[in-house]
């Protein structure tokens, strides 16, 4: 039987609900796929991106598991290559949620000039801050003109 060795993340796991009171963090490791305890649909194992990450205030790194969320706003801020990610100042902000019905705090790690919203689904992304307001349902529904009956219409005035 052919064995494949199982690389696992050693030292101690970051605890969301500790870091409440954090407010930034650096990745000070790349980014590694491994096993996770939990299982799909199928009964196969899961996967989990794992890096370690210091804490401002802590004294040692500690190994955190990245949602999708914020490995996306990483990939947005800094490339696809988590070497880059790397020693790059991140906010750290921390959201209490329910998970199969269970209690929990997620953690997002933001870049600088990055912030997280919930997109129209209601999932939570991590997007560049420019300042511009983002549309929502309701904005984008008023975006678009009505023309009633009777109306000019300057043709100079269409913006297409």
């Amino acid at each position: 039987m052919k064995y494949q060795q199982i690389r696992k993340t050693s030292g101690a796991w970051a605890k969301s609900s500790e870091l409440a009171d954090c407010n930034s963090a650096k990745i000070v490791s790349e980014t590694e796929s491994q096993p996770s305890m939990f299982k799909d649909k199928e009964g196969n194992v899961k996967n989990q991106d794992v890096c370690k990450v210091m804490f401002e205030g802590k004294n040692e790194s500690l190994n955190v598991s990245l949602n999708r969320a914020t490995i996306n706003g990483l990939i947005q801020a800094f490339g696809e290559e988590s070497i880059e990610w790397q020693n790059k100042p991140l906010k750290v902000e921390t959201e209490k949620m329910r998970i199969g019905g269970r209690a929990v705090i997620a953690m997002y790690l933001i870049p600088e000039g990055f912030k997280r919203i919930d997109d129209d689904n209601g999932y939570a992304v991590i997007i560049k801050d420019d300042g511009i307001a983002q549309p929502t349902a309701e904005t984008k529904k008023d975006d678009i003109p009505v023309i009633q009956d009777g109306d000019d219409i300057n043709v100079k005035d269409i913006p297409f």
